[in-house]
């Protein structure tokens, strides 16, 4: 008979969206070997779709901010005032500050390549921070 998960040790839920494999591949590697539950999207309405179908929590949102059709902050939007409680991490190869524009109050950002180690200690304290929605 098989044992019923521990409750306090499942970690959050993440959806990950980002339109390149080999990063997705990466971060959903760590990320699950962080113990997170990851739901994958290759871009904005994939996740949304995702999302939609997906019955329980979504805690935290990881996306890119430049994708093909929707882009990250439009992915965020279209989620939080469906997902309460929902925070969001933005990634971007771009390091100048016009990355950031359109990032949306209460979000954090992540500029690629980072390491595993930047993107656990991201997760982390935006898990622990306020929501967006």
């Amino acid at each position: 008979m098989a044992q019923e998960p521990d409750k306090k040790d499942q970690k959050e839920t993440i959806l990950l969206v980002d339109d390149e494999q080999s990063v997705r591949t990466i971060v959903l590697k760590i990320l699950r070997r962080a113990k997170y539950n990851v739901l994958e999207a290759e871009n904005g309405e994939a996740a949304l779709q995702i999302a939609a179908n997906h019955p329980g929590k979504i805690d935290l949102v990881i996306t890119d901010m430049y994708m093909p059709g929707l882009r990250g902050p439009e992915v965020v939007e279209r989620l939080a005032p469906t997902r309460p409680g929902l925070r969001a991490l933005f990634m971007s190869g771009y390091a100048d500050q016009d990355a950031r524009t359109g990032v949306p109050l209460g979000a954090n950002f992540l500029n690629k390549p980072f390491s595993g180690q930047e993107l656990a200690s991201a997760v982390e304290a935006v898990l622990k921070g306020p929501p967006i929605s």
